[in-house]
C-alpha cells in the first residue's frame, strides 16, 4: 500500500471518528439557561439560519468545489421555502410568533426532516434531538 493511500485512509478514520465523537456529545442546551435562552440556543445551534435567512453565514467549506455548490443551492432553496428571520427576532424578544411558521416549524420537527442529513454529516452537534424538538414545539404553542 502506497503512502499516498494510506494518507487518504487515515485522514477518512480521522474524519470518521470525529464525526461519531461529535454527534456522541449531541446534547440539549444546558440547563442553566432559561426556557427563551435554550431555545435560541437550539436555532443558533441547529443552524436554521444558514438556509432560512437572507443573509446567512455559510460555513467556510461552502468555498470548497462540488460540496460549495450543494451548500449555496440548498441555502437558496431553504429561503424560498420560509425565511426564519422574523420567527428568530421574535423568539429572541419572547414576541409573539406567526402562526404559520410555527406550524411549519413544527411539521418539521415532527416529521424530523430539519435540519437535513446532508447539514448535520457536516456539521456535527447540529441534529435536532427529542429534548430539543420539545423545547422548540412548547415554545411555539406558548408564543402564537
Amino acid at each position: 500500500m502506497s503512502k499516498i493511500s494510506k494518507s487518504i485512509i487515515g485522514v477518512l478514520l480521522l474524519a470518521a471518528t470525529l464525526i461519531i465523537t461529535f454527534r456522541a456529545i449531541d446534547h440539549e442546551p444546558v440547563n442553566d439557561l432559561s426556557f427563551q435562552g435554550k431555545t435560541v440556543a437550539i436555532i443558533e445551534n441547529s443552524g436554521c439560519m444558514v438556509c432560512h435567512s437572507e443573509d446567512p453565514k455559510l460555513p467556510w467549506y461552502n468555498n470548497v468545489p462540488l460540496i460549495g455548490n450543494k451548500i449555496r443551492n440548498d441555502s437558496k432553496k431553504g429561503l424560498s421555502s420560509i425565511n426564519l428571520r422574523p420567527y428568530y427576532e421574535s423568539v429572541l424578544e419572547a414576541g409573539l410568533i406567526d402562526k404559520n411558521a410555527a406550524i411549519r416549524i413544527d411539521s418539521v420537527l415532527i416529521s424530523r426532516t430539519m435540519p437535513p442529513t446532508s447539514y448535520t454529516i457536516l456539521r456535527p452537534g447540529s441534529r435536532v434531538n427529542s429534548k430539543e424538538r420539545e423545547i422548540i414545539l412548547e415554545w411555539n404553542k406558548l408564543h402564537q
